[in-house]
C-alpha cells in the first residue's frame, strides 16, 4: 500500500469526524449562546424598572459590574464546555466500548 493512500485512508475519517464536531459544536454554542443573550436582555430590561433608591444604592455596591462578570463567566465556559466536549468526541478519548 503506498504511503499516499494509506495516509489517506487514515486521515480521511479523522477530518470527517472533525468536521462533523465542528457542525454539532458550532449549533451547539449559537443556541445556548442565544440564550444565554436572551438572559442578558431580560436582565438588563428588568433592571430599568427598580426603584432608583434601589438602583442608585445597588450601583454604588457594584451589582451591575458583578452581574457583568457572573454572565461573562457563564459565556466562557460554556465555550470550554463546547471545546472539551469536541475534541473528546474528535479524539474518541472518554469513550467506553472503543
Amino acid at each position: 500500500m503506498p504511503l499516499a493512500a494509506w495516509l489517506l485512508a487514515f486521515i480521511g475519517p479523522l477530518v470527517i469526524r472533525a468536521l462533523i464536531v465542528l457542525g454539532i459544536s458550532t449549533v451547539t454554542f449559537t443556541g445556548v449562546t442565544a440564550a444565554l443573550n436572551s438572559l442578558i436582555v431580560m436582565a438588563q430590561q428588568n433592571w430599568a424598572s427598580v426603584a432608583s433608591d434601589l438602583l442608585g444604592l445597588a450601583s454604588i455596591a457594584g451589582i451591575p459590574q458583578c452581574i457583568g462578570i457572573i454572565m461573562g463567566a457563564m459565556s466562557s465556559r460554556i465555550a470550554m464546555w463546547i471545546a472539551v466536549n469536541a475534541t473528546r468526541w474528535v479524539t474518541g478519548a472518554g469513550r467506553t466500548g472503543t
